[in-house]
């Protein structure tokens, strides 16, 4: 009797619990992370007996979760490729928008300025053509500030994304340490902690969102969390504390570290594999930076090119041409917090050439010797320096560097941004019509007596050099056997002096050249003198001719303004298309991985209403068996009374 008693109450238990791990199944199907639970059942073995052995009924080993752990890791490191990739494309795509199409960008506004001289050429004397040059001038400067300011507002933004990422790390990381302790403390009662190892899976997941982590298991329950290729984040019950610690040289950037010990160690972006935060550093470091020296570019091979040709130039007061627009002047930054440069080195950085610019910032470190130069954006390295040769000045990619004092030590390193602050600060430099320098610096004129047909096509001021304005006499004499006309220069002048010239061409002295037609005679002259006098200065177009040439002038690494405009357009148009597939691949991964862990851990509420109604009939029959087994004692309690 006792024998049935046992078999229906164990059966009871067996389907009661069933029902229970069912019930909670049901309560969490839309809790994030649940992995659906069974309870796992063994036979409670045979009593032997001499008709054979009976069974004993059923015992109740564990209740299990079903669960992967390669689903789970696969999880975690889809989520943060799909976060990085999510986080670059979302700052791209704002990105784009600061470069405007149309009538709106810089390539227009640049364009308009450039023609805005055809008018000035055509009419030298006219205000109002002059005063539509600095309008746009205005403009132009305004919408490269307006650029720069937008670039930095994209860094700021980043900065604070940065910051709040950083933070949901460090508390997912410090939660996980706190649930590893959990976990290592009832590992020993022989049975898994099903609902903490869920709520860890879960927040190792969440903080994949943030920074990819690998996971190593320990013999206690717990697991290691290692991010960079090997740091320590989480280890057992401790959580190391992540930082978005400034930039060794430019303190408006931040980087990521390691705190430990009260010590921040920066770790190498390129370490990081996925999360938003190596999303977020990606784009700082790799497309805005690019975009803002391309900006930058532009604005200093612009201001270059138009301030170079106003000073070959005169202005309506036969005043050397000034300078039309200013630009931020290139930055050299030491480097500086804990491990900043120990010794004294000031370096200095100038623009030579704002043609041969690159859209990249530069790396300078001192080795104890020799200082070596790498180019950031592509990596090239570009030499190295010794301390005297940096002295006496160094000139790469149009940059002119230079040690401008003290010595450095072995260790000390410098950032080198040559364009990053030029488009901030572009502004027009003069507000008055007169000093557009639309006048050329030089004049010619025919000698009085010129007897051939010898006539100027063109007059153009090549170079700004001290000769430039000297009279220089020329003086044609004959035409020798190969057709080419002979001639004699009077006057001061510098370099090799020529004395043949073809018909139709080129004379250069002293930093102009004359362009001729016609067919001189000889006694036939021309002479070149300052046209500061001021006899032609209201109908003079020389230089004005010049600014409007820039136009159609490389004047961006091999290119004109416009078209570096569209290249630039097209580069970030190409980096939002690239990580708007990179975003939708991810993501594709992502959910797959994730729908395979719900096929084998998620809740089927269907399932689980089979699985209620099998059991509820389990305990209707193990109630069954003591109902008998309770009318069974009774029959016998009367048996035995009679």
């Amino acid at each position: 009797m006792g024998g049935l008693i046992s078999l229906g109450t164990r059966t009871m238990f067996a389907a009661q619990a069933q029902l229970n791990t069912t019930a909670a199944n049901i309560a969490n199907a839309n809790t994030p992370g649940y992995s659906r639970q069974s309870v796992q059942l063994e036979t409670a073995g045979g009593q032997y007996s001499g008709a054979g052995f009976f069974g004993k009924g059923v015992n109740i080993t564990t209740v299990s979760r079903a669960h992967n752990a390669f689903l789970s890791t696969e999880v975690a490191t889809t989520r943060a490729a799909a976060s990085a990739d999510q986080a670059r494309l979302g700052y791209l795509q704002r990105l784009e928008q600061v470069f405007d199409m149309g009538e709106a960008g810089l390539g227009h506004a640049a364009g308009q300025l450039l023609n805005a001289f055809a008018d000035v050429a055509s009419e030298p004397a006219d205000a109002s053509a002059r005063q539509v040059v600095l309008s746009r001038a205005e403009m132009l400067a305004s919408r490269f500030r307006a650029a720069a300011g937008e670039i930095d507002s994209l860094q700021a933004s980043v900065t604070q994304d940065l910051k709040t990422s950083v933070d949901a790390a460090n508390a997912l990381a410090r939660r996980i340490a706190d649930l590893n302790q959990q976990i290592a403390r009832v590992k020993g009662l022989g049975h898994e902690p099903n609902d903490l190892l869920d709520q860890r899976e879960q927040l190792i997941a969440e903080l994949s969102d943030h920074v990819q982590v690998a996971q190593i298991p320990a013999d206690d329950g717990s697991v290691g969390l290692f991010i960079a290729g090997g740091q320590r984040l989480v280890l057992g019950n401790s959580a190391l504390e992540l930082v978005a610690t400034p930039d060794p040289y430019d303190q408006t950037v931040l980087r990521l570290g390691l705190r430990e010990a009260g010590v921040d160690r920066l770790i190498s972006e390129s370490t990081l594999a996925g999360g938003d935060i190596a999303g977020l550093l990606n784009f700082q470091n790799q497309d805005l930076r690019s975009s803002a020296n391309q900006i930058g570019r532009m604005a200093a091979a612009l201001a270059q090119s138009l301030n170079a040709q106003q000073q070959l130039g005169l202005d309506q007061d036969g005043n050397t041409g000034a300078a039309l627009l200013q630009t931020g002047l290139p930055r050299v930054l030491p480097a500086t917090g804990a491990g900043g440069n120990a010794g004294t080195a000031q370096l200095g950085a100038v623009i030579s050439d704002a043609s041969a610019l690159t859209a990249s910032d530069y790396e300078i470190k001192f080795d104890g010797a020799n200082y070596s130069m790498t180019r950031l954006g592509d990596g090239a390295a570009l030499g190295s320096f010794s301390p005297a040769q940096l002295g006496a000045g160094v000139s790469l990619d149009g940059l002119a560097l230079s040690l401008q004092s003290g010595a450095a030590q072995a260790g000390d390193s410098f950032l080198v941004q040559p364009v990053r602050l030029a488009a901030a600060s572009m502004a027009r430099t003069t507000s008055d019509p007169r000093d557009l320098a639309a006048a050329s610096r030089v004049r010619v004129e025919a000698g009085a007596g010129n007897t051939g047909t010898l006539a100027v096509a063109a007059l153009r001021v090549g170079a700004d050099t001290p000769e430039l304005e000297n009279t220089v006499t020329l003086s044609f004499t004959g035409i020798n056997a190969d057709g080419n006309y002979n001639f004699s220069v009077a006057g001061t002048v510098t370099g090799t002096v020529p004395t043949l010239v073809a018909p139709g061409g080129t004379i250069s002295i002293n930093g102009w050249e004359l362009q001729i037609n016609g067919r001189p005679q000889a006694g036939d002259t021309l002479e070149i003198r300052s046209n500061r006098d001021g006899k032609t200065l209201a109908t003079d177009n020389g230089n004005a001719l010049g600014l409007l040439a820039l136009r159609d002038q490389a004047l961006v690494a091999g290119e004109t303004l416009t078209d570096a405009y569209a290249s630039t357009l097209a580069s970030v148009g190409v980096r939002v298309q690239s990580a708007d597939a990179s975003a939708s691949m991810s993501q594709a991964i992502a959910a797959d991985a994730k729908a395979s862990r719900d096929n084998l851990s998620g809740v089927n509420l269907d399932e689980e209403a089979a699985r209620l109604i099998q059991f509820q009939q389990s305990y209707q029959a193990a109630a069954k068996v003591l109902q008998i087994a309770q009318t069974v004692f009774d029959t016998l309690l009367q048996a035995a009374g009679r």
